[in-house]
């Protein structure tokens, strides 16, 4: 077997072998190997995450479905902890710290690096217990003006879950400490430890508060019970990550002093990527808003909008992200040590690993998009016609054909900050909010060109232009379009930055040799893309639709297992040199 696999990974590399071409041959395919099965693992407990999320939010809506606004109270609550883990723990306090950590631990020993980590433990926990705090008697004293039950409610909660955001973000501390060390899995697993926490709350809400009748259920204490279940997760969190960091070698402990040099360094690093993730809030916080004004026309703009960047999310968080998180230790490392050549490498080798996962989904996901949304949203339960289906598939075909390159994207920032070079993506990224709204102001209003000029999905639904309040222009799905270009223009702005920067030293052959290797992946993965494209919507239109529930999984199922087939294939006949790599 083994030499079975040698022959095909040696009939894939024989244009442009995978492999760094410093590194010995031997050395060279284990980092391949684990690498690609660091990544794996940490989509696929990535995929386990976002289900049980996705039944989380199920239940949490059926659990409270004769209360409503306690379940809104719960969700307002959850996002104030929410958004400062995004800000400080997995944001901007990990892209900051891991280079700093990486580089502490491959020049001074992991002995230095626990100190460095112990004092960043220190000091993330005296600062965030003290936002914490405040946070706290400010939902306390509002509250105490609030004559509302719901809004009353909302401030309880949040007061409740703010010690989640000091939990949280040190969880997330850790678990940048564990990859640094190439130790991915445990910390992919801390969001499933989540939403087991939710779940446990639900059964305890259900069972013994309620007794198993919803109608006996007391919401206010359902709330509160629920809460303390998410705080008892996040404390297990930072419980299960200590130790393991322990077992390899680095010892996290309180200490009340932060005289470290890579600290300040981290600390210096910090303010400029907290901007820029700011700057991707508020390009995100605009589209919210324009689709919010939309929706005053047009109603369900905004439902239409999340519909199809969630599902655009999937493979984006399972692919995208993991090979990115899995990539930036080694990114790391390479800037510690100076080495462009190394980081060159292995840049390209993750942009090339993350078109071979993405541009496959994403011609899937277009090709797929009325059957998905059908099987998912158009339920007797839920007032969601043809016409909303129709709208939510042209969002999700709009963002997925951005989704190259909102995965290149989060390889490319992290290759800056493994450089050392905080500002330029900020300046980049506030470039873009610009950008991005003068393409939302203009292009919804653009018309839709497949509605204008065909009347076949009118015909086939039996549509009227009534069902379309916003009338023929592109409406919420301009600012998919507007997202997707302006990815566009970000990714060629930092990609040409970066090539200058991760170039210098190399010769022109041997500059000309990594970078054809990636227009080779690029031109091969785009062929392969496309012909599966079109195969999977033969398969989907060879089954006729029918609104029973069996028929739109067969919908959805059938010509999803024939695309994984029909990939293999093409990645043989084409080849794909990855394929080699994957297998």
């Amino acid at each position: 077997m083994e030499a079975a696999n040698s022959r095909v990974l040696h009939f894939f590399d024989k244009d442009f072998p995978l492999h760094d071409t410093t590194a010995t041959p031997a050395t060279a395919v284990d980092e391949q190997r684990t690498q690609v099965r660091s990544t794996w693992t940490v989509g696929s407990l990535t995929m386990v995450s976002r289900v049980l999320g996705f039944l989380r939010l199920v239940l949490l809506v059926q659990l409270f479905s004769q209360v409503r606004w306690a379940s809104d109270a719960f969700i307002f609550a959850f996002r104030i902890p929410n958004l400062f883990r995004n800000l400080l723990g997995e944001g901007a306090l990990s892209a900051a710290f891991i280079p700093a950590f990486v580089k502490t631990e491959r020049k001074d020993g992991k002995y230095s690096a626990g100190v460095l980590g112990s004092q960043a433990f220190t000091l993330l926990t005296l600062v965030s217990v003290a936002i914490c705090v405040v946070g706290i008697v400010v939902c306390l004293v509002i509250d105490g003006f609030t004559a509302s039950r719901e809004v009353s409610l909302a401030l309880r909660l949040t007061a409740l879950l703010f010690p989640f955001m000091p939990l949280i973000c040190l969880a997330a501390l850790l678990a940048g400490m564990l990859q640094s060390l190439r130790r991915f899995a445990l910390p992919a697993a801390m969001s499933i430890l989540l939403n087991i926490g939710f779940l446990a709350g639900f059964a305890y809400v259900y069972w013994w508060q309620a007794g198993g009748d919803l109608t006996r259920l007391r919401a206010e204490s359902a709330t509160y019970a629920i809460a303390v279940f998410v705080l008892l997760a996040g404390a297990l969190e930072v419980l299960v990550m200590l130790p393991a960091l322990a077992g390899n070698g680095v010892l996290v402990r309180p200490i009340v002093s932060f005289n470290h040099p890579a600290l300040r360094e981290a600390m210096r690093a910090f303010l400029p990527v907290a901007v820029g993730l700011g700057l991707v809030q508020i390009n995100a916080f605009i589209d919210s808003l324009i689709a919010g004004w939309l929706s005053l026309g047009s109603p369900g703009a905004v439902t239409y909008l999340e519909v199809g960047f969630r599902f655009m999310q999937l493979p984006l968080g399972v692919f995208g992200v993991a090979i990115a998180t899995v990539s930036f230790p080694s990114f790391a490392a390479a800037g510690a040590e100076g080495d462009n050549d190394l980081l060159c490498q292995r840049l390209i080798r993750a942009l090339r690993m993350s078109m071979f996962f993405i541009l496959p989904c994403a011609a899937v996901l277009i090709a797929m998009a009325d059957p998905i949304i059908r099987l998912t949203c158009q339920r007797p339960d839920l007032d969601f016609t043809h016409a909303a289906v129709y709208r939510s598939a042209l969002v999700l075909i709009l963002y997925s054909c951005g989704l190259a390159f909102y995965s290149a994207r989060q390889i490319l920032v992290r290759a800056f900050y493994a450089r050392g070079e905080y500002i330029y993506p900020v300046k980049v990224a506030a470039a873009m909010v610009g950008l991005n709204l003068v393409l939302n102001l203009t292009l919804i209003h653009l018309p839709d060109l497949y509605r204008l000029n065909s009347y076949a999905y009118y015909h086939a639904w039996n549509l009227a232009d009534a069902s379309f309040p916003g009338g023929l222009s592109l409406g919420e799905a301009g600012l998919a379009l507007a997202t997707c270009i302006t990815a566009i223009v970000d990714v060629c702005i930092l990609g040409f930055a970066l090539r200058k920067r991760v170039t210098v030293g190399l010769s022109a052959e041997r500059r000309s040799t990594e970078f054809a290797k990636l227009w080779h992946t690029a031109a091969r993965m785009v062929i392969a893309s496309v012909a599966l494209g079109i195969l999977t919507w033969l398969y989907r239109n060879s089954i006729p639709y029918d609104p029973g529930f069996p028929k739109l999984l067969e919908r959805v199922v059938f010509p999803g297992i024939l695309a994984c087939g029909t990939f293999y294939i093409l990645a043989i006949i084409i080849p794909l040199p990855e394929m080699g790599e994957f297998l």
